[in-house]
């Protein structure tokens, strides 16, 4: 029973990941690593790809997915004590994996040094800051759900305002509520 829900899961994301590379410019895509690694997710839970090889030598579940399953499923993967939250040791593991799978441009094929304690806390810091919508110290799956709609509602305005002539400026952080 769980083998089929992942499997339903994973093919819902899959074919609405299919679905918005094909709606939106390739480089709408790109963000820049040190940004991706402070919001949590990021492409990355959209990145079919990247979920798949972390399911090498299964059955490929992905194939069928829905976006909104793949989400669930990366979620689901960096909550290590399963309790339905993320708690900041399991928000470090997500960026250093994050930062593993994405090496930075300009590196020459080798992978940049990992960010420093400090950076982390300051990482861990702002995702809290800006993503745990009701103060209790841990990302649970609809905080992340909602910040990830921010940030993809965020990405569309900053799409729109360069498609209609407006200066090149990163999109602003997700408010802080």
């Amino acid at each position: 029973m769980n083998t089929w829900v992942v499997l339903l899961v994973v093919g819902v994301v899959a074919a609405q990941q299919q679905h918005q590379q094909h709606q939106q410019p390739a480089e709408a895509h790109q963000v820049p690593p040190a940004q991706a690694a402070q919001h949590f997710g990021g492409d990355a839970a959209h990145d079919s790809a990247h979920i798949k090889e972390h399911l090498d030598g299964k059955i490929d579940p992905t194939a069928n997915m829905t976006p909104e399953q793949l989400q669930f499923h990366y979620f689901n993967m960096h909550d290590l004590d399963k309790n339905g939250k993320l708690d900041g040791i399991e928000l470090i593991k997500a960026i250093t994996h994050f930062h593993n799978e994405n090496p930075a441009p300009g590196h020459d094929g080798q992978m940049p040094p990992l960010p420093s304690e400090v950076e982390l806390e300051q990482m861990i810091d702002s995702i809290l800051r800006d993503d745990d919508f009701n103060g209790d110290g841990f990302i649970d799956y609809g905080e992340f759900l909602k910040a990830q709609k921010v940030r993809e509602d965020q990405a569309r305005a900053h799409q729109a305002s360069m498609a209609a002539g407006g200066q090149h400026h990163p999109p602003p952080p997700p408010p802080h509520q």
